[in-house]
Parts: structure tokens; C-alpha cells; sequence
């Protein structure tokens, strides 16, 4: 599946999942990790895993590009692969 994501999807996953804890479910706030997908996305284009790029994208928007427990992915990655 992860060759077909789109940003849509990968925005929705975080959404789901919200690994930063912003509450946007709580807040309805659909469109808050849009950019991020995007940047995810942008990264898979370029022919990278997808935990390489959503690392490399959720270290750059919220981390400013330093290093972070990458744990907090697995749910949407999860989501993302397919996996239960």
C-alpha cells in the first residue's frame, strides 16, 4: 500500500493516530498534519521508506530536524501499511 499513499492518506493516518498529541481530534481539526503529509509524501516521491520519511518530515516540523522517539509513528505507520 505504501507505494499508492496519498497525501490525503497520510495526513488522515496522523490525524487517526496524532502521535504529537496536538488534539486535533479533539478539536476536529482534520487539517492539522496536511503540511506534514505532504512532506511525508514528498519523501516517498523521492524513493524513500516510509519510516524514513515520516521521520525526516515530523523531525522537521516539530523537532526542527533534531532527533526524536520515532515510537510515536508506529500507530500510523501501522495505519499506513496496512497492518492491524
Amino acid at each position: 500500500m505504501t507505494g499508492e499513499l496519498t497525501p490525503q492518506q497520510i495526513s488522515r493516518a496522523l490525524f487517526e493516530t496524532d502521535p504529537l498529541n496536538t488534539c486535533c481530534r479533539e478539536n476536529d481539526c482534520t487539517d492539522e498534519y496536511d503540511y506534514v503529509a505532504q512532506t511525508v509524501y514528498d519523501h516517498l516521491q523521492q524513493g524513500e521508506a516510509l519510516l524514513v520519511a515520516m521521520t525526516k518530515s515530523i523531525g522537521e516540523w516539530f523537532f526542527d530536524g533534531k532527533s526524536f522517539n520515532t515510537g510515536i509513528l508506529a500507530p500510523a505507520l501501522a495505519i499506513l501499511e496496512g497492518r492491524p
